[in-house]
């Protein structure tokens, strides 16, 4: 091979040569655009998730604000309802507005953490009761720094809190039925016990802490409803019976009737005050149909032979000493009237006993802040309709007799078989005689405001 032919393939093969070093700095620089691109990509989805979740970030903890201010705004509103009811109690509105029947009020100077400070309105409308239901509305505002503002609003009708929310109540001590008898319940609003059929919502309740034994003890009867005790649970015969609407045939004390939260409010009485007549002995009437209420004071009755108290009106009757019904003699309500009795002494309920024509346990009241050394009883065969509250003596009935109504006492004692109808309308029944305080009901939160 000549010079000449080398120095051609020489140089064919140095082309050749440089060629590839050419196409390798084109590929290198390739994938370092391919890599910086990738690196951008990758930025940009990552600015874009770190972003995504500051934002997340920042709205969580706005939501949480918000819902601080919201619960610190039921708070204030819950202050403002608490507010109310103290006035309502206290009858006291020296720091409210009051035009016509509505009163209105604002607290301010509530203050937080971040600079969130809080104020509260309320309103009541019939505060006094002349315009029908009381109703107390409430507003809790909190606001921040820039002037965001949240806003709960509660309302609630307000009226007197209930006495006898059970059938039968014994304070501290016990409830015992010795010989049987029934307990059930009815709503007098509704017409009369026969016209209805008998609920299952009669609650026998003791108070008792005694552990020695059951503190309501069931011979033979039979309840319909519940019982409640602190701890001891009842004890039964074998022939007693607990039951509700929904408990098997076969069962005859149904656990789910047993309750271990008795509750039985307890209030000061409200004594007469002001003028009152002297009451007539013996057969005699007082009160006034289609009248005001009349007041009366005794330093002791006692009914005997065939007398009769007939109570043709609204009578508040204050006895000092011991109240007596024996023999043929009686106590009568008329249609028309209704009687409130407030008792120091003992209490005989004999004879005829009293006689309620209307029929409705809340037109017959006997209350009595009595002590332990007080003697009540009741041996008619008379129905009783009405209630008795004397929560610091006992009460014993002697005979099967019908009482329509509610008993609160220190202890309760049946010796007989009584057939015992519980009045659910005395659950929303107020008595002037009972100093109960004011409470609210229907409690709900309105559309808020942010």
């Amino acid at each position: 091979m000549n010079q000449t032919s080398q120095s051609h393939l020489l140089g064919t093969s140095g082309s050749c040569c440089d060629a590839r070093a050419g196409s390798g700095s084109r590929n290198f620089r390739s994938e370092r655009g391919a890599a910086l691109l990738a690196a951008l990509c990758f930025a940009s989805v990552l600015t874009i998730a770190l972003g995504s979740y500051i934002t997340l970030c920042y709205r969580t903890l706005e939501m949480s604000t918000r819902s601080l201010q919201g619960t610190q705004a039921v708070e204030l509103a819950e202050v403002g309802m608490e507010d109310a009811l103290w006035a309502l109690n206290n009858n006291d509105w020296s720091d409210w507005t009051i035009a016509g029947t509505t009163a209105t009020k604002s607290l301010a100077g509530f203050s937080y953490g971040n600079g969130v400070t809080g104020t509260v309105g309320m309103t009541i409308t019939s505060y006094d009761g002349s315009a029908g239901t009381r109703i107390v509305t409430v507003s809790g505002t909190t606001t921040k720094n820039s002037g965001a503002t949240v806003t709960r609003t509660l309302t609630s009708t307000s009226g007197k809190a209930p006495l006898f929310v059970n059938a039968v109540a014994a304070t501290t001590g016990r409830v015992v039925f010795r010989s049987g008898g029934t307990v059930d319940s009815y709503d007098s609003t509704l017409g009369t016990y026969a016209s209805q059929t008998p609920t299952y919502s009669a609650i026998v309740a003791s108070s008792s802490t005694s552990t020695s034994s059951a503190t309501v003890q069931m011979t033979n009867v039979q309840i319909k409803g519940y019982v409640a005790t602190l701890s001891t649970g009842p004890s039964y015969s074998s022939s007693a019976r607990l039951l509700g609407p929904t408990t098997p045939v076969a069962t005859k004390i149904d656990s789910n009737q047993i309750s271990t939260s008795p509750y039985q409010p307890l209030f000061q009485e409200l004594s007469p005050s002001g003028a009152s007549s002297v009451l007539p002995t013996g057969t005699a009437t007082v009160g006034t149909a289609g009248g005001a209420t009349e007041y009366y004071h005794s330093t002791g009755i006692n009914l005997t032979g065939s007398q009769t108290l007939t109570i043709d009106g609204p009578v508040v009757l204050t006895v000092t000493g011991d109240l007596y019904i024996s023999n043929s003699a009686k106590i009568r309500i008329t249609t028309n009237g209704s009687l409130e009795v407030h008792l120091v002494g003992d209490l005989a309920i004999n004879g005829n006993g009293i006689q309620n024509d209307t029929l409705l346990p809340k037109n017959l009241s006997i209350i009595g802040t009595l002590d332990e050394n007080d003697s009540l009883g009741m041996a008619t065969n008379q129905p009783f309709y009405g209630v008795i509250y004397t929560p610091l003596a006992s009460i014993t009935i002697t005979n099967s007799q019908a009482i329509y109504g509610a008993i609160v006492a220190k202890s309760v004692t049946f010796r007989a078989s009584p057939a015992f109808h519980y009045d659910l309308s005395l659950r929303e029944t107020v008595f002037a005689g009972i100093d109960t305080p004011y409470a609210i009901s229907d409690w709900r939160e309105v559309a808020a405001s942010e």
